[in-house]
């Protein structure tokens, strides 16, 4: 489970939606967010190339911690 404020990898291939409307973006190569929280069920909200950004949850993965 992720937290707000946790660095989250993005794969290739994801559609990033935005809010309440019709634009959605596939990502063209792997990114990393920040998970700001998780919507709904299916839904989280990461901030990613400057915008925040609605993605599926299962497509979504934290960034391992290595100390």
């Amino acid at each position: 489970m992720m937290k707000e404020g946790d660095l989250c990898y993005i794969p290739q291939a994801v559609r990033l939606f935005n809010q309440g409307g019709p634009y959605v973006k596939t990502t063209e190569r792997p990114l990393i967010g920040i998970f700001i929280k998780e919507t709904d069920a299916h839904h989280s909200a990461v901030f990613t190339q400057g915008e925040q950004r609605w993605v599926k949850t299962k497509h979504i993965y934290p960034m391992e911690v290595q100390c």
